[in-house]
């Protein structure tokens, strides 16, 4: 609940300062989006992104993430249920460059929370636990999938 108590203060504080308290209207998904993942970030990774909504980092997980998540899509990804489709030139590149970007800030995400163990200044999370644990036995490429899997569950 500390997690939520937190980011919950922050997202609305930081909306009605932007919005002047209530005297100019906002659009609050970007506020949502941070929610979504500072909340995420903090239970896999132990750490949060401190910036405003219009943060570089927030803004390229956010867009990698709906980017990916519409390649996914049973609507927007035909060749995943047509297989003749598949012979086409498609969006195959477009997808192997988001997931470049992906694999960039999760790279970035993993390799800081590495240098913080390293540093014993980590914070209690999953990944953490998952690195700290001699039992688990998962390299980099198992804790990346694992965290695609939940990237595209919460956002």
């Amino acid at each position: 609940m500390p997690i939520i108590d937190l980011e919950s203060y922050i997202s609305l504080a930081e909306l009605l300062a932007d919005g002047r308290n209530g005297e100019i209207d906002i659009d609050p998904i970007a506020y949502f989006q941070r929610f979504a993942l500072n909340t995420s970030l903090t239970l896999n990774y132990g750490t949060r992104i401190d910036g405003k909504v219009d943060d570089e980092l927030l803004q390229e997980i956010c867009d990698t993430e709906r980017a990916i998540s519409n390649f996914r899509s049973t609507s927007n990804n035909w060749q995943d249920y047509i297989p003749l489709m598949r012979l086409l030139p498609g969006s195959s590149q477009d997808a192997n460059e988001w997931r470049e970007r992906r694999d960039r800030y999760l790279t970035l995400l993993l390799s800081k929370l590495k240098k913080q163990i390293e540093d014993g200044t980590d914070r209690p999370c999953i990944t953490g636990n998952i690195l700290k644990d001699p039992e688990a036995k998962l390299n980099e490429s198992k804790c990346s999938s694992h965290m695609n899997r939940i990237f595209a569950n919460h956002l």
